[in-house]
């Protein structure tokens, strides 16, 4: 994994799974109470189990029932694949299985299912819903990777064993790159070692063999020259081969199939056939393979944890307590500390000078400046003047468009984060402590735009008595209440908004209105321009419909 990479999957460590959420998911789960425990991870859902019962039968809903009761949303969140590239967003539009506890599997099977947001800005919420498996199900999530009392299966699906972690000793410290050639012995840690050995010298089948797979080396012919996979391009798939093994002959018992495939990416896909005490492999092409079960990410990507935990950049006490209990049982328990955005002074070169500003709690305050200066810089702005130095930092912590210097940068993208993994106590607590409820992001999104995120039920009333106008507008002409129909915002959102005063007509730079949106009207151009969904049209129209029709917003 590259160190870009490691750096943003260290952010989502920090912020992605709040402590917050991971406790009370866990008190909501031990209590029996799986949809409070939903509600705490962010899941939505409207299973209906008397409906599972008349639909498939009394034994298919109470068999759904118990998997729901040992459902930990917060450790399912922790282990979702990423959209990275800087982000820290659940990737999108993806479903996934989570694996049912029967032994065998086919398409009448019913299990529950997990959707993934559809934008990576949006609202990072998931969606749980219960269906039949069907000829194509979603890549399935085995329970380690989402059930309380599977979680100590993880030890094994990271590849290790009774003794240690590979890359890790028994303690968490790193095994030196010099010493995973001669690992020995003949268990998971100490094949997978010699595996990235093997890799690291090129040495591609071999690296394969190690990991008890035998691979056909072979190229696949792709249909256009440009699209031809190369051996550097397989060499750079970061995959976990000591676990694939075990993961396709589970998976292809469990579906009665006679392989396993894996799309590494868009060119590469990988076909996996047990046979006898190897799995053998193949790289595609363009052909198809039936209807063949596919492995899931998070079973064939290296783990980050291990990567982060070798490299130095997390430690066990900032692991999920329930992969941190499977991988270091002997680490103290507990939930890690609650980690918002550190705030703190800043320097910043104004009139010449190295001037301070105190950021404490996200409120801006010039240290180096008389309260005489600081009103002249006030009217100066509000003239339309030109501002500098301290008084710019101030200006862009709440206009989004004057150029921060980087510390505040690094303190607004760690509130970011924040918003976007939908920590709303957290935000409450800053708001509280003189955050400045007017601060925005870098393209001009104000806390009423990334209500999508949060729980605008205790947030809206406060930011608007804050002063903050309901149809504020970001850096595209957008209003709140155009996020909240174009981001997949949700209805409720939407209504309260509405119900705040917000114009449904209101257009932004494209001329499009948030009604239009709705309507269809120019929005297959928005969506284009924007890369962003509209969530659910057929209930925000409804909403839109009854206030026209009551006269309000007119």
């Amino acid at each position: 994994m590259s160190d870009a990479e490691l750096t943003v999957w260290q952010r989502i460590r920090r912020y992605a799974v709040p402590p917050r959420m991971i406790a009370e998911c866990t008190d909501r789960r031990l209590a029996g109470d799986w949809r409070g425990a939903c509600a705490a991870g962010r899941v939505d859902t409207d299973i209906d189990l008397a409906a599972v019962g008349r639909a498939h039968g009394a034994q298919v809903a109470e068999r759904v029932e118990a998997e729901l009761l040992d459902f930990a949303p917060d450790l399912l969140r922790w282990h979702l694949p990423r959209a990275l590239g800087g982000r820290t967003s659940l990737a999108t539009g993806l479903t996934f299985t989570l694996a049912p506890d029967l032994d065998r599997v086919g398409q009448d099977t019913v299990a529950l299912q997990v959707e993934l947001p559809k934008t990576v800005d949006g609202s990072q919420r998931l969606r749980l819903t219960v269906a039949a498996l069907g000829k194509a199900p979603g890549p399935e999530l085995p329970g380690c990777l989402w059930r309380g009392r599977d979680a100590s299966g993880l030890r094994q699906a990271y590849g290790g064993d009774g003794q240690r972690l590979p890359f890790l000793t028994p303690d968490g410290a790193p095994v030196p790159f010099a010493g995973f050639a001669t690992a020995e012995g003949e268990g998971a840690p100490a094949r997978a070692e010699r595996s990235a050995a093997q890799l690291a010298a090129g040495r591609l089948a071999q690296a394969w063999r190690e990991a008890g797979l035998e691979l056909d080396e072979t190229l696949p012919a792709a249909r256009y020259s440009q699209y031809q996979v190369s051996l550097d391009q397989v060499l750079g798939q970061r995959l976990h081969l000591v676990a694939l093994a075990p993961a396709v002959r589970g998976l292809a018992r469990r579906y009665a199939a006679e392989g396993v495939t894996l799309n590494a990416d868009w060119r590469l896909r990988f076909l996996f056939t047990p046979d006898g005490d190897t799995v053998r492999v193949r790289m595609l092409g363009d052909e198809r393979r039936g209807e063949l079960p596919a492995l899931a990410e998070p079973l064939y990507r290296v783990p980050p944890d291990l990567e982060l935990l070798y490299r130095g950049l997390i430690a066990p006490a900032d692991l999920h307590p329930l992969v941190r209990a499977a991988l270091f049982p002997d680490a103290p328990g507990g939930v890690a500390t609650a980690r918002g955005p550190a705030f703190a002074p800043v320097r910043v070169r104004c009139r010449g000078q190295w001037h301070r500003i105190d950021a404490t709690g996200g409120r801006l305050v010039p240290l180096d400046h008389t309260p005489e200066e600081v009103q002249r810089e006030q009217t100066l702005r509000a003239l339309g003047g030109k501002v500098a130095g301290c008084f710019a930092a101030r200006q862009g912590w709440t206009d989004g468009s004057t150029r921060l210097p980087r510390a505040l940068r690094q303190q607004r993208r760690e509130l970011m984060q924040t918003i976007l993994h939908g920590d709303t106590d957290t935000l409450l607590e800053l708001l509280d402590a003189g955050l400045d409820p007017y601060v925005r992001d870098g393209r001009g999104s104000t806390l009423l735009h990334l209500l999508r995120c949060l729980d605008h039920r205790v947030l809206l009333p406060r930011l608007l008595a804050a002063g903050l106008p309901v149809d504020v507008r970001d850096h595209r002409g957008r209003t709140p209440l155009h996020v909240a129909v174009g981001w997949v915002g949700s209805p409720a959102l939407v209504q309260a908004l509405l119900r705040a005063g917000a114009d449904p007509k209101a257009e932004d730079d494209n001329g499009t209105s948030p009604a239009d949106l709705v309507e269809y009207k120019g929005f297959e151009y928005y969506e284009q321009e924007s890369g962003e969904g509209h969530g659910d049209l057929k209930l925000i129209s409804q909403y839109l419909e009854e206030h026209r029709v009551n006269g309000e917003n007119a």
